[in-house]
């Protein structure tokens, strides 16, 4: 993929001298970039734009020219591409519209442009896209005008499947600290998709960080290993929010577990760093270009007493603990001061102190403790009178953070114009913001925890052991394969989960209320008595559930009161049966389920069971597979630690039962690829382990 960031040879396909030809601006583009390489043009007609000769046919270029860029009608393109690839070009950039996101027609243009491609060997960017750009070399590829002044180069990347998406990053990146390596707008993605893109950036010496923003994700397992394995920081900014993965289906955890959670719990597991806008992409850039911060103690300088309040308030919401500065230094720095009214503390307010080059000592003294992990400085000043002075402060923080491997979140508060100035001159990067800059530095901090995390865990595949034994498998999968797509009978599904090793209360199954009676005698009461019924799996809605069954003569007047209502409510359910359940208590309900969700594969989904699971929706999720260390943060992310350590005096709940229970779910799903759903709930958690009290599972 080199040829298409560095090509030594290009042909822009679809210019003309015209006023309104936009082939002609990419030729412009390249020469206001100062791309090195020979630039060719080919047009309709002939002519001549900036100095450069436009060709009338591709058989009129040389041999072997690395990269070929269209912007000429859609319906044109797969014939072009074919005399490029007799011509030896293999790397195309397709800027072109018309294709799928348009019609019909598109749709077929885009399978002969596939065909046409594969036959020569050629790769390709786009089509619909605004192209590349490359700062390193001068490539700049898109059909609009692109400003120098406006794309600083710097270390970011960016890969984009939006073209305006694309520019705006580079011009928002164009800040000091920071700046554009290279930026690929991936348009339709026919060809070439965001993860080969980003594999060619983790492997890029020019990229330090890159910015990934998707509308939709093909390969959400695939973006993950990539992820995990880089040393790199990447930044998901993911749009297309709002819907769900699909229309709610028949069980809880479909209701639960939708596209954008599964997105948000698959970046946390991966180490992707999600962002959900411009500004905190790149504030979250600028923080991951600080030296990396090591813990939560934060100290704290302002200039003001209201902004160090604001910054004390804004610290806590980010998990930041205000590191407790030594008497000592507090005392030292109140004999700095000239009236000696402000009472130094952590916030450290400023105000009756006017010399910045002590800033710059308080700064340091402050780096120095061992216990401080990252410093914010928040400084306000007047452009006139302390503007030359902040240049001087800034250059000697930069140098600080940079020696003593801390960093330093510096914000800004002074004229628009001046801090305009300041992005124009620095090579630092600053903030405009308190809670911004906060925001990013616990970013930077979470994401620095997380690949430390990673660093010790093994990669999705080695942990994808999917094999509970030989024996549970094949039993599961002899359960399994008796039946067709659609909802498990309520006694199979029971059969999966004895199978896997997760307890039941005792059960059994009966054809007739002869055979419920027996079967009772043999359980014992109190009951549940449960429909048994592919079209009736939320039973508590439909009437097909009877709880707290005390003796024979209840058992006979609920099994035709239940058998009533079934028929009355679902006429057409096939009845396979009822279902009689030991009555269970004490403990806390739980739902422990997963889905089969398009983009990740099985996904594990841990909330608050019963009844109101819907009304709450409070659940963690989980690409699967999961490690036990990932099961514990569902626990914590859920908020169940007050529960399983003993609430108010109630005995301690089972944990480890809670953890190994996840795990072989994550196990049963990587299993057998044909669970599109499960749902234990309620699954009751107890002192002594946990009982499933009821499960719904959906077959593909």
């Amino acid at each position: 993929m080199r040829k298409i960031f560095y090509p030594e040879s290009l042909v822009v396909l679809g210019v003309s001298p015209r006023a309104e030809n936009l082939g002609k601006n990419i030729i412009a583009n390249l020469l206001e970039f100062g791309y090195q390489g020979k630039i060719y043009a080919v047009g309709r007609e002939r002519g001549e734009v900036f100095g450069i000769q436009i060709l009338s046919a591709v058989e009129e270029l040389p041999e072997g020219i690395d990269l070929a860029v269209f912007l000429t009608p859609a319906p044109l393109i797969p014939d072009l591409l074919d005399r490029c690839g007799r011509k030896g070009i293999r790397w195309a950039v397709i800027e072109s519209a018309g294709f799928s996101e348009f019609s019909e027609e598109g749709w077929l243009l885009e399978a002969h442009l596939l065909e046409v491609a594969r036959r020569w060997g050629i790769r390709f960017v786009g089509p619909n896209c605004l192209s590349i750009i490359n700062l390193e070399n001068g490539l700049c590829l898109p059909f609009v005008p692109v400003s120098r002044s406006a794309a600083r180069p710097g270390r970011v990347s960016v890969v984009s499947q939006s073209g305006g998406v694309a520019l705006t990053y580079a011009n928002l990146l164009s800040v000091p600290g920071l700046g554009v390596n290279k930026v690929v707008s991936i348009g339709n993605k026919l060809d070439l998709n965001e993860l080969d893109y980003l594999e060619y950036l983790l492997a890029d010496p020019g990229t330090e960080l890159i910015i990934l923003y998707l509308e939709g994700i093909e390969d959400g397992r695939r973006l993950m290993e990539l992820a995990r394995a880089s040393e790199k920081p990447i930044l998901l900014h993911k749009a297309h929010r709002g819907q769900a993965s699909r229309a709610i289906a028949k069980s809880h955890t479909a209701a639960l577990a939708n596209d954008d959670r599964v997105v948000s719990a698959a970046a946390r597991q991966a180490g992707l760093i999600r962002v959900p806008d411009f500004r905190a992409a790149v504030n979250c850039a600028k923080a991951l270009s600080l030296p990396p911060i090591q813990g939560d103690q934060l100290a704290i300088i302002a200039r003001t007493g209201g902004h160090a309040v604001i910054s004390a308030d804004g610290a806590e919401a980010a998990g930041f603990r205000l590191y407790q500065l030594p008497e000592e230094f507090l005392a030292q720095v109140q004999n700095l001061f000239r009236a000696k009214v402000i009472r130094p503390t952590n916030p450290l307010d400023l105000g009756d102190l006017f010399d910045l080059r002590l800033y710059a000592w308080i700064t340091e003294q402050c780096l120095q403790m061992e216990g401080v992990d990252a410093i914010l400085l928040v400084h306000t000043y007047g452009a006139k009178t302390e503007g030359s002075q902040t240049r001087e402060l800034v250059a000697r923080v930069k140098a600080l953070s940079s020696h003593y491997g801390k960093p330093v979140a510096l914000v800004l508060f002074s004229e628009r114009e001046e801090l305009a100035r300041l992005e124009r001159e620095l090579d630092w990067p600053f903030f405009l913001g308190i809670e911004e800059a906060l925001q990013a530095l616990a970013a930077a901090r979470d994401y620095h925890r997380q690949r430390e995390r990673l660093s010790a865990v093994p990669s999705l595949g080695a942990i994808a052991d999917a094999n509970s034994g030989p024996r549970i498998n094949g039993q599961i999968e002899g359960i399994l394969s008796r039946r067709g797509s659609g909802a498990l009978p309520l006694d199979a599904a029971f059969e999966v989960l004895e199978a896997l090793g997760i307890p039941l209360p005792p059960w059994a199954k009966a054809k007739t209320l002869e055979e419920a009676i027996e079967g009772a005698k043999r359980l014992g009461y109190p009951l549940a008595l449960k429909l048994i019924s592919p079209q009736v799996l939320h039973k508590t809605e439909l009437g097909g559930l009877a709880l707290n069954i005390k003796d024979e003569a209840q058992l006979a007047r609920e099994y035709r009161a239940l058998l009533t209502r079934i028929k009355e409510r679902v006429p057409a359910a096939e009845i396979e049966g009822v279902l009689l359940q030991r009555m269970a208590s004490g403990g806390e309900e739980l739902i422990l389920g997963g889905r089969r969700e398009r983009a990740f594969g099985p996904v594990v989904l841990l909330g608050l069971g019963g009844i109101y699971t819907e009304l709450l929706a409070k659940t963690a999720l989980r690409v699967a597979p999961l490690t036990e260390a990932e099961a514990e943060e569902m626990i914590e992310e859920l908020g169940l630690e007050p529960l399983l350590s003993g609430f108010r005096g109630r005995p301690p709940l089972d944990r480890q039962a809670l953890i190994d229970a996840i795990l072989k779910i994550s196990r049963l799903l990587l299993a057998q690829p044909r669970i599109e759903e499960l749902d234990i709930n309620p699954l009751l958690l107890r002192e002594d382990g946990l009982l499933a009290l009821d499960v719904r599972l959906l077959l593909a």
